[in-house]
């Protein structure tokens, strides 16, 4: 599946971000904390800080992803609010449907220029001993839909990555914490932190499209 790149962490967050992104390529921990003292690696907290990329996927149409909203704070007053309205997105790989309504979502890059993501060997993490990945949601799923998780990914055929599901049923207005276990061997070659996306289960014998959701997510950090 093809993922577009929709625009830098820099560009996304100009107004939220507080201190020099590109810091955080080599030390994401803010604080001066370093990953192999601290045990975590953090990828949100009141604001993105990765020094990566942000790709809607299949496509752009029908959703939005805010990572700076201050309406439903948790413990600091930012997080990510993200919505689909169940409409059609595009995919621009011809090996795919040109639209469809079965999912839509965003990755949380390593790179900023996602054209770049072929070529680019990941980051190694895996020195660091990290074995899950935690973060914090609440939202509003409408029926048959499935909020996913996937922890980080080598953007490989031959390699799938961690993943949970919260139904529509589960996933509530307060916030509850995720904890998703990822092989060690996950964290050698990552070329994405996350993806969120929302999953669409069609009914029998029709072609509606279904109304997506709204799903908030905070504090979202790798731990050994």
């Amino acid at each position: 599946m093809k993922r577009i790149f929709i625009a830098s962490a820099l560009a996304l967050l100009l107004t939220a971000c507080r201190r020099n992104p590109i810091e955080r390529l080599v030390n994401p921990v803010p604080e001066g904390a370093v990953p192999g003292i601290s045990g975590v690696y953090v990828i949100y907290d009141d604001e993105l800080k990765t020094g990566g990329g942000v790709e809607f996927i299949p496509g752009g149409e029908n959703q939005s992803a805010d990572f700076a909203d201050s309406s439903s704070g948790r413990r600091t007053a930012r997080q990510i609010k993200y919505q689909w309205n169940g409409g059609n997105v595009s995919d621009t790989d011809p090996a795919f449907a040109p639209s469809e309504h079965l999912f839509a979502g965003f990755s949380l890059g390593t790179l900023v220029n996602s054209a770049q993501q072929p070529s680019d060997p990941g980051k190694n993490l895996s020195a660091f001993g990290y074995t899950k990945l935690t973060l914090w949601v609440k939202g509003d799923l409408s029926t048959g839909n499935r909020l996913r998780i996937e922890g980080p990914s080598q953007l490989s055929q031959n390699h799938t990555p961690a993943r949970t599901e919260i139904d529509a049923a589960t996933l509530a207005s307060g916030w509850q914490k995720v904890t998703l276990n990822v092989p060690p061997s996950d964290f050698t070659t990552v070329k994405v932190y996350m993806t969120i996306s929302i999953q669409y289960d069609q009914p029998p014998r029709t072609t509606a499209n279904g109304d997506g959701g709204t799903v908030y997510i905070d504090d979202v950090q790798y731990e050994q």
